[in-house]
């Protein structure tokens, strides 16, 4: 009997062993397949993140723009207007604008004579 029960407890332990086996096959499929659910998951928020930073900087991008060209009709408009009042100022006093013309040409011809 003795022999008898030796071979049970070791068929147990044989069967145990193969259920071990088994469990840890089913372990490593699990491990595997959470590992390249986390990868996917991990590239997706990555995409996810790299799409929202390119749509904000292409809205920044939009906004100088926009905030650029506003600035220049802004200037365009300035400038226009400058020129106005001086072509009225210089049709008032034509004398006053040919003697200021003519100091500041005398200015720069003493600064660019000098150098």
């Amino acid at each position: 009997m003795v022999g008898n029960s030796t071979l049970k407890n070791q068929d147990d332990i044989v069967q145990h062993f193969e259920r071990l086996r088994a469990d840890f096959v089913t372990l490593s499929e699990t491990v595997t397949r959470l590992a390249s659910d986390s990868a996917a998951s991990a590239q997706s928020q990555v995409r996810d993140s790299a799409n929202r930073a390119v749509r904000g900087a292409s809205a920044a991008g939009s906004q100088i723009y926009k905030d650029t060209v506003t600035i220049g009709q802004d200037a365009m408009n300035t400038a226009s207007a400058a020129t106005g009042q001086l072509e009225k100022e210089i049709a008032r006093n034509p004398m006053t604008a040919v003697l200021a013309a003519l100091g500041v040409g005398f200015a720069i011809g003493l600064l660019s004579h000098r150098r």
